[in-house]
């Protein structure tokens, strides 16, 4: 009982000691005369510049920005719409994560360009979402923000372009009907004009990427990650998305190429596989129905209306190509006769038929040839399946893209060359002039100046050079100004071919964020404002740090009592 009332004596005891300590803690804050609430003003004055920013960015450049993208936008719609998906399921594809939007709505439907074309965009915006989250933190919120309204903007002029009667994707068609040629029987011609639209199509790409790259934004998917690694490297963006797209590339064609029909596949290689089996192994290998090669082709030809038999007719050429004797068919008897058909071109080839000097391998490639131009192949065995299929991977779909990505990597190079350095050499008769429009302009590397004495016309000039290195696409903006500094300078132009060491490829220019600062800074309104924010925010962050000391003396007091008892 002593015990306990001792321990009581001694906690008020403590009590009373922690709360005149406290006490005086909050006389020493009270007491100071001077508070620097310069850190909380620094941090207030930040925040404001960053809000004024984009106040002025929606008011001033917004809408010019708006304009570049649906510009860019429609440009990259059209490309799509009218030079890669009319090309169909074993055609062009496009670069990047736009390879993998393209076999999704391939996969999806099958065999409806028109769908395929609407559902690229819509899956194309859905693979994004997580970069968008990625772009969002690494490459910032205007990046992500415009970028989200590059692809909403895509999709908005695939859906009015599909719906324009006579010049919608479906019903008109920019040089040729691509879809038309691939039903005539010469597949060279195809092959020849996928290449063009490969090009074609790539380029006008290359055009939309670089006005979007200008700005400041991407074109989504890879580009997320191409602009990152590009801005940490200082390396072309063209150079990395063509890199990156080359090995997606190959990826997505190799995986169409195994859901891809096999009568979807280009005749050519159907037809040579069936031409290096050859037609006795023809008779031997057996088709997925354990049916010969010969007799399953000669059955999918007279099983499908309007190929052979017409009205009763056998297809002339056909008949005489396969040494049929009569070209009538009894059409109330057609299965009776077609069997007897079937069986005397079998024995025709097998050279057991009644014609003499019958060409057996002209007539096998002439059977090989029709059969595959008019859909044959689905029922062809694994073993030639897999050697078309692999013919179709190293064929006129993957080089045709390649030639796609490889022009758009080209066209972004030559208009977006953020990464193309020159060196400048600039003679002048005011080099302290050239010099400070030099670093006005947010120029950040060496400066290098000499004077010379110059000849022309047997007199000589005593004039300054100045040189610079610098991107092409930062002189661009420069180059005015320069000849405004000095109206008779002459420039000399040296291609560089490389620069080691520490470079600086962008120039700064704060001027917005100068004009906001000084706008904030000359608002005494404004200051105040600031000022007295600053002083709300230390005067918490001061109560916050009183509570931790007093929940801190009566930790220590609980501590050193619980010891002494």
């Amino acid at each position: 009982m002593k015990q306990t009332q001792l321990e009581e004596e001694f906690l008020d005891k403590q009590i009373t000691t922690d709360a005149s300590q406290i006490q005086n803690l909050d006389n020493k804050t009270d007491n100071t005369k001077d508070i620097d609430v310069s850190h909380f003003e620094s941090k207030i004055l930040s925040k404001r510049e960053q809000i004024l920013l984009v106040q002025n960015y929606f008011r001033n450049k917004f809408w010019k920005d708006l304009l570049k993208l649906m510009l860019s936008s429609l440009i990259s719609t059209i490309a799509f719409d009218y030079f890669i998906s009319i090309t169909g399921r074993a055609g062009l594809f496009p670069a990047g994560i736009g390879a993998f939007a393209r076999f999704l709505s391939i996969l999806t439907f099958g065999n409806d360009v028109s769908k395929q074309s609407s559902f690229y965009f819509i899956y194309y915006f859905v693979i994004n979402i997580p970069l968008f989250v990625f772009g969002y933190i690494k490459l910032g919120k205007k990046f992500c923000f415009t970028t989200i309204l590059f692809i909403l903007f895509q999709i908005t002029f695939d859906q009015i372009l599909q719906k324009i009667p006579f010049i919608n994707p479906t019903d008109f068609h920019f040089i040729v009907n691509y879809k038309l040629l691939q039903q005539i029987g010469n597949s060279w011609n195809a092959g020849i004009w996928l290449f063009v639209f490969g090009v074609i199509g790539g380029s006008m790409l290359g055009l939309s990427y670089s006005i979007v790259y200008k700005m400041g934004s991407s074109t989504g998917g890879a580009d997320f990650i191409s602009i990152y690694v590009s801005k940490k490297k200082n390396k072309p963006i063209g150079a990395i998305n063509r890199n990156v797209n080359l090995v997606i590339l190959g990826v997505v064609i190799t995986l169409n190429s195994i859901i891809l029909p096999v009568n979807m596949i280009n005749s050519d290689n159907i037809v040579n596989i069936l031409k290096n089996l050859g037609l006795d192994n023809a008779f031997k290998t057996k088709d997925k129905n354990d049916v010969d090669i010969v007799n399953s082709i000669l059955s999918y030809l007279f099983n499908k209306e309007g190929l052979i038999d017409v009205n009763g007719i056998i297809n002339p050429d056909f008949a005489q190509k396969m040494g049929i004797k009569n070209g009538v068919v009894d059409t109330q008897a057609s299965a009776n006769n077609y069997l007897s058909i079937i069986e005397e071109i079998i024995n025709n080839l097998k050279g057991q038929g009644d014609i003499t000097n019958f060409d057996r391998d002209y007539a096998w490639q002439y059977l090989i040839e029709y059969a595959a131009k008019n859909g044959y192949g689905n029922v062809l065995p694994f073993s030639l399946v897999s050697k078309i299929k692999l013919g179709f991977i190293l064929g006129p779909s993957l080089f045709a893209s390649i030639g796609l990505v490889l022009s758009a990597a080209f066209t972004t190079n030559a208009l977006y060359p953020k990464f193309k350095v020159r060196t400048y050499m600039i003679k002048t008769n005011n080099p302290k002039e050239i010099n400070k429009t030099l670093l006005d302009n947010g120029y950040q590397n060496d400066i290098i100046n000499w004077d010379v004495t110059n000849r022309i016309n047997r007199n000589y000039l005593h004039r300054a050079v100045v040189m610079v290195a610098m991107t092409v696409l930062n002189w661009d903006e420069i180059e005015k100004q320069i000849f405004l500094a000095d109206p008779n300078v002459k420039i000399n132009i040296l291609q560089t071919k490389a620069i080691k060491g520490i470079f600086d490829y962008d120039i700064k220019k704060n001027d917005e964020r100068d004009f906001i600062l000084k706008k904030i800074t000359s608002d005494e309104q404004e200051l105040e404002k600031i000022r007295q924010i600053a002083l709300v925010k230390y005067n918490k962050e001061q109560k916050k740090g009183k509570k931790k000391k007093t929940t801190k003396i009566t930790k220590k007091s609980c501590t050193k009592k619980t010891k002494k008892i």
